[in-house]
């Protein structure tokens, strides 16, 4: 892009600058700020995650934690966590170890259709036979003491069954005479739904697991039918129910008494039981001291690293399958329950079948008998490995962090050395022909974020004054680095005489080119006393405001990129008429940023303080940084307040 003759006569106060002029890189560092942030985040619960053997989501919950414990932002922690990868890359959890146990399988449907179908057929069958006289072999039956007595005198669902005969006299299905009062079927249903219908139709179940078959044997020969458990599937509407069920049936003058009872309470708490063993990686074990046998669960067996057929060891065998380190706390606790009997709570460490340790916590408890002595011990293991690895992980973690924390400290201490060696102090700023110029130039209070704010001042040979101001991108000691760099530069380069445009186009070229690049935006300006005329280049960064006769506008600025960020581009001169008495002022994006508030709305208000403040240099920048409620936390902040003699 050629050099630019600007217009010589500034733009009328209250003029916005041309939209992206200056909204565009500090609304880029804000979305390249989150961004970052949440690239970090993201990586920190990855490498933790790794680091602990843990979920994604665990892990983020431990980087919460961990930040509170270390009175951290969680960005900031984020950043210490992926700090310290390194140091472990490739080495795998630090003694986490994820739990071994898969989600388990839901109940094949395959089989429950299966039920249904079969089901299905045996309900199309029977359908198909004439039920008519039901009602009437209902209505003739006699009374049967015998029948009256079981129904009564069972504690189970219990039913009067009376058959049903074909033409050939063979029993083809059996009617519901008479239910109790707690009889249910699978389906919940009982004397109300079920008196005078069908046992085959409202139970096709009955056909597929022989039950019918065998009380018809119970009618024909008087033999006694008990079956203690067995499994009984069903289905009706295309919905199958399965349970285990203990049924007794016996033959009474009018037909068969069946009695029933579902087993599905002691099966669902059976189920929990084994679920919570399972997801909690607990055991359970008795003792029994005076047959010498040892009755342990699956679990159990697995937290001591033993196949199921295997036999579990006894009290005093227990030392042999403990890790040796432990063998003194195992041997005090055996000691315990046996002298003292009491209970007693450890936790000792086994070698599994892969040979890694796992650490088990245990609870143990004698039972007594009424003269004192134990006759049993009821055991209880939790398999707390993976709890000890995260744990273990954590300690390491959090060690690593407070030294990645304490190694980013120093690193900041030398930033703000840097930064001190390398800008001269607001008092000590060289006097510049023409122009009197004052500055205040504020670290951010926050060390973390201390960043790359930079001016120079020059007077140069021939007579004009150059100054400039400008923001290395970043925070920490590689942004007070780019700043030395991008400052440096300029004043070196300052020295060709050449206009402003072509001095930043050559540091485009060397913070782009030099190692590491940096990216930054800059205001670079040179005076001409006698003529008063301003040549400035503005690289991305937010425009100069001028206030001249009680007004005050944003300058109109050329639309260049950022320091860095397109190589070999060719940055315009403005040349701008300034008048006596006129104030050019310059400032970094540190003092109109704020993430609640628009950016343009933030220096509009800046244009209007300096519209009403006092003249001079000096009083000016009081005023805004007195009335501008700017962030010091949040980043550097530099004023430049430039008056025209």
């Amino acid at each position: 892009m050629a050099e630019a003759e600007g217009t010589p006569v500034a733009p009328a106060a209250g003029t916005p600058a041309p939209a992206g002029a200056h909204a565009a890189v500090p609304d880029l560092e804000d979305l390249r700020g989150a961004a970052h942030d949440r690239a970090v985040l993201s990586e920190a619960r990855v490498v933790l995650a790794r680091r602990l053997g843990v979920p994604p989501g665990e892990a983020l919950q431990h980087l919460i934690w961990l930040a509170r414990d270390l009175d951290l932002e969680l960005a900031e922690a984020a950043g210490l966590v992926v700090g310290v990868r390194d140091e472990d890359a490739g080495a795998g959890p630090i003694g986490a170890i994820m739990a071994g146990r898969g989600a388990p399988r839901a109940e094949d449907a395959g089989a429950r259709q299966a039920v249904v179908s079969k089901a299905e057929d045996v309900l199309r069958r029977v359908r198909a036979e004439d039920t008519a006289g039901d009602a009437e072999i209902i209505a003739g039956l006699p009374e049967d003491p015998v029948a009256r007595a079981v129904l009564d005198g069972t504690l189970d669902g219990a039913a009067h069954l009376v058959p049903v005969r074909g033409r050939d006299g063979e029993v083809v299905d059996f009617l519901y005479a008479e239910l109790n009062e707690v009889a249910r079927d699978l389906f919940g249903r009982g004397a109300e739904e079920l008196a005078g219908l069908r046992l085959v139709q409202t139970d096709p179940g009955t056909v597929l697991s022989g039950l019918f078959d065998a009380y018809v044997e119970v009618l024909e020969t008087g033999a006694r039918l008990e079956r203690g458990s067995m499994t009984h599937s069903t289905a009706q509407g295309g919905l199958s129910r399965t349970s285990r069920m203990s049924v007794r049936c016996v033959a009474v003058p009018t037909g068969v008494c069946v009695t029933w009872r579902y087993h599905r309470e002691e099966d669902r708490q059976a189920r929990r039981l084994e679920r919570v063993e399972r997801l909690a990686l607990l055991g359970f074990g008795e003792w029994d001291l005076a047959t010498g046998e040892a009755d342990w669960t699956p679990q159990m067996l697995a937290n001591y690293g033993l196949l199921p057929d295997e036999v579990p060891p006894m009290p005093h065998d227990l030392p042999k399958v403990v890790a040796d380190d432990d063998l003194p706390l195992v041997e005090e606790a055996v000691q315990t329950l046996f002298s003292r009997r009491e209970p007693v709570e450890a936790e000792h460490r086994v070698t599994g079948q892969d040979g890694t340790a796992r650490h088990l916590w245990v609870f143990a408890e004698p039972v007594l008998d009424a003269s004192g002595l134990p006759v049993s011990i009821n055991i209880v293991s939790q398999d707390i490995t993976r709890r000890r690895g995260v744990e273990r992980a954590l300690a390491e973690t959090r060690r690593q962090m407070l030294e990645q924390r304490a190694k980013t400290a120093q690193e900041r201490r030398v930033a703000v050395t840097l930064r001190r060696a390398i800008l001269p102090d607001e008092h000590e700023l060289e006097d510049l022909p023409g122009l009197r110029v004052a500055l205040r130039s504020l670290a951010a209070e926050s060390t973390a974020r201390i960043g790359g704010d930079w001016f120079a001042t020059r007077a140069m040979l021939d007579g004009r004054a150059l100054f400039a101001i400008g923001d290395a991108a970043g925070h920490g000691l590689p942004a007070a680095a780019a700043m030395a760099r991008t400052r440096n530069g300029l004043l070196g380069l300052a020295s060709t005489g050449q206009p402003p445009g072509k001095l930043v186009g050559w540091l485009n070229e060397l913070v782009g080119h030099i190692q590491p690049p940096a990216t930054g935006t800059a205001v670079v300006a040179r005076f001409e006393p006698r003529r008063r005329v301003l040549e400035w280049t503005c690289a991305g960064h937010p425009p100069p405001i001028l206030v001249r006769d009680g007004r005050a506008a944003p300058m109109e600025v050329a639309p260049d990129p950022m320091l860095g960020a397109v190589p070999g581009w060719e940055y315009a001169t403005v040349k701008t008429r300034l008048k006596s008495g006129d104030l050019v002022f310059l400032y970094t994006d540190g003092l109109v940023e704020r993430r609640d508030a628009d950016l343009d709305e933030r220096i509009g208000r800046l244009t209007k303080i300096l519209q009403e403040c006092s003249s001079g240099p000096d009083l000016v920048l009081n005023e805004v940084l007195a009335r501008m409620e700017h962030d010091r936390a949040a980043d550097d902040t530099t004023l430049f307040a430039i008056s025209v003699e």
